[in-house]
């Protein structure tokens, strides 16, 4: 279904909305021209998510007073972050992929350049070679079929196209009934003309199947990198189209009357069009959003270091911000497979608030990877769940209200939640409440883990940096997490919308787009060869925007070069100062990469006497959309305050004390609190623990002291 309107502004009033499907929730963000925040908050619906999709956005338009069409009419902007094609990875979900190759090359994607069955795990299961192994492949061997042809590295045609032999491999795979078809030729970035006809053939052979060229994805050295790109965006291509297409649909029928726009992995958003052709993009968009998110609003608060912590129902998700830029990887791991794609650098484990405690064979606790998702969830949501999870633990413990979860929208059952949790603590001859608090602290050290794995382990001190704490659970168990690793100072950013945060990372994306042209050129350069290649893509990319409805004006390019010592393997990416590309521009320049390669890599790991290359050019656009001016009104800003107190389980004084509970149900709340204590927000809870204080800013944040 094509798309129509521009990608830039188009309502009447305003109205700017985000979502964020995840695992177990659907979270909405409506920002009001007035800059008044509503949320919504529904249950993820598996079998349907553009339901799920909706659902969220209506619960969100009601607190404004306005039906779901009414609210579309009014729309400026809706983006979306969704985790559709990351959950069908996960899963192994996907279409039926065949593939098209140059002869002799059949077995790439299943060699994994030699290292599959290290990829993607930590040291400790790495050392264990008998429970390690390679991901499960994407496609079987017996649905990859060669082609005769053959391009060197220079992308000369050393043996033209046969096409007869793709014909007949075409045929062959439309027999077998595939879904979707990669064609990923050796070289083929440097001579696309090949890939380009196989796919000219193939729709000519099989009338509407998803084609994934490699080429048409990305131009970056490294078949198996580059091939991996294209298997998985075929892998997921068809489920997107067809999601896409019913949100589209679903938009257009409510009187939406623009375009929507899709969360991508590199940050910003893509249009529809873009999404249904290279939903691989889409991958952890709405992480990513959230990470986003987090940038912007730190960036006005003056914190320029961040790191952003995301805990939902399913997943832990941490990213790094340095300088109010988010770190970004050109080969990114999903599910273990090497893609290259330019992705926000995150890594996420298995843990959230479905998390499920188990006994393993030794006989010790273990909390996660298993999930209870959405359905039938946690115990205490009393549909049909008995594995005792982090969600039922916290109920146990009085963290979590049974009668006011979800701002009351959603009763638990305290009865089911202790039952589960017995579960485990029987075996383990544990009390009620010393099974819930070993299940908390397991999953807080398992979080812990990874924040130093993402900061300690990459050369970075914690103490340097603020966390950001969001997603429906994360600022429940953040003040722990992040006190263990040494962080000083914790922020759950904007309280009503914290919960939601990622959707609020979608609301606020610019358009976004990378354009890449991998070429290798020895140092010194010449500034006549960089210019040349600088304005081809900067004339690309202001040509997508204006297509796009972005005039010059609103559209900011950004350029970079990949730089690597000639002896050695490694690029990094390296800034190129806007101006004129002069000598001395381009002179620091290479002075720059020496210095960022040193702060990446230690001072002397870079051979500086064996020369420099430059490996490609990359120039990133953004079409600005317009800032939220954010006010400091919550879902409820006319409500006050509510004082009470609840006993609460604290593992640090090893027993259950009354404790004041504070429920913020606007923003305006004054003081300085101390722990423990805890303040409840419509869709989490924030715990201070014993030692904690935090006190409100103007804009609703939540700023701790863990100190």
């Amino acid at each position: 279904m094509p798309s129509s309107g521009s990608a830039a502004s188009q309502g009447v009033d305003g109205f700017v909305v985000g979502v964020d499907i995840g695992g177990t929730f659907t979270d909405a963000v409506l920002i009001a021209p007035d800059g008044k925040v509503h949320t919504g908050k529904v249950p993820t619906r598996p079998e349907d998510r553009a339901r799920s999709f909706f659902e969220s956005i209506e619960e969100a338009s009601a607190k404004f007073d306005l039906s779901l069409d009414e609210l579309f009419a009014k729309c400026e902007r809706v983006v979306h972050g969704t985790t559709t094609g990351t959950n069908a990875l996960i899963t192994r979900s996907g279409a039926a992929v065949g593939m098209l190759t140059t002869t002799g090359f059949r077995d790439m994607v299943h060699m994994m350049n030699g290292a599959g069955r290290l990829v993607g795990l930590a040291s400790d299961q790495i050392m264990d070679a008998s429970t390690s192994d390679k991901p499960k492949a994407l496609l079987p061997k017996r649905l990859i079929r060669e082609v005769v042809e053959r391009v060197d590295f220079e992308g000369d045609v050393i043996v033209p196209l046969d096409e007869d032999s793709v014909r007949s491999a075409v045929r062959e795979l439309a027999g077998e009934g595939v879904e979707a078809v990669v064609i990923s030729l050796i070289w083929s970035m440097r001579h696309p003309a090949h890939e380009q006809r196989i796919a000219e053939i193939v729709d000519d052979e099989m009338p509407g199947v998803f084609v994934s060229c490699a080429s048409d994805l990305s131009a970056r050295v490294g078949e198996y990198q580059r091939t991996m790109t294209a298997v998985t965006n075929a892998y997921i291509g068809p489920l997107m189209q067809r999601y896409v297409d019913n949100i589209e649909a679903g938009a257009q029928d409510r009187g939406y009357p623009g375009r929507i726009l899709y969360a991508q992995a590199a940050g910003g958003a893509i249009t529809a069009d873009e999404a249904r052709v290279a939903p691989v993009r889409t991958v952890h968009s709405g992480p990513v959003s959230g990470t986003l998110g987090s940038a912007y609003l730190a960036a006005q608060m003056g914190e320029p270091d961040l790191i952003v912590t995301d805990m939902g129902g399913t997943s832990f998700d941490v990213s790094i911000i340095r300088g109010s830029t988010p770190d970004v990887r050109e080969v990114s791991l999903l599910e273990r497979f090497e893609i290259a794609l330019p992705m926000v650098y995150l890594d996420s484990i298995g843990a959230g608030g479905g998390s499920i405690a188990w006994i393993d064979d030794a006989g010790g606790l273990q909390v996660g990877p298993q999930s209870a998702g959405a359905d039938p969830g946690p115990a205490c949501y009393g549909r049909g769940g008995v594995d005792p999870t982090v969600t039922d633990a916290d109920v146990v413990l009085g963290v979590i209200d049974p009668d006011n979860f979800l701002h009351g929208a959603m009763k638990l059952d305290k009865a089911a939640a202790e039952a589960a949790v017995m579960r485990v603590a029987e075996p383990l001859a544990l009390s009620l409440e010393e099974a819930a608090a070993g299940i908390n602290q397991i999953i807080d050290s398992k979080m812990a883990d990874l924040l130093r794995r993402m900061s300690v382990m990459r050369g970075l001190d914690p103490r340097d940096f603020v966390c950001f704490a969001y997603g429906g659970m994360g600022p429940t168990h953040a003040g722990s997490v992040a006190k263990d690793v040494g962080v000083k100072r914790l922020i759950v950013p904007l309280l009503h919308v914290a919960p939601v945060w990622s959707a609020f990372g979608a609301a606020i994306a610019n358009v976004a787009h990378i354009y890449q042209r991998w070429e290798e050129h020895a140092l010194p350069l010449d500034s006549s060869v960089v210019a040349r290649v600088f304005d081809d893509l900067e004339d690309a990319a202001r040509a997508q925007f204006r297509d796009e409805g972005f005039p010059d004006e609103r559209v900011i390019l950004q350029r970079f070069l990949r730089i690597k010592y000639s002896a050695q393997a490694y690029d990094v990416e390296v800034p190129v100062a806007p101006g004129a590309l002069t000598h001395d521009l381009l002179e620091a320049t290479e002075a720059d990469f020496h210095r960022i390669y040193a702060e990446l890599h230690g001072e002397g790991a870079g051979y500086k006497e064996g020369g420099s290359r430059v490996t490609a050019f990359i120039v990133r656009g953004q079409g600005l959309t317009e800032d939220p001016q954010l006010s400091a009104h919550g879902d409820e800003d006319t409500v006050p305050a509510e004082h009470k107190k609840r006993s609460v389980y604290w593992s640090e004084f090893g027993e259950f004390r009354e404790t004041d509970v504070l429920s913020a149900h606007g923003t305006s709340v004054g003081g300085v609190f101390d722990g423990p204590m805890l303040i409840e927000l419509p869709d989490t809870v924030v715990v201070l623990r014993p030692g904690q204080r935090a006190r409100f800013d103007d804009l609703g944040s939540l700023l701790i002291d863990l100190r």
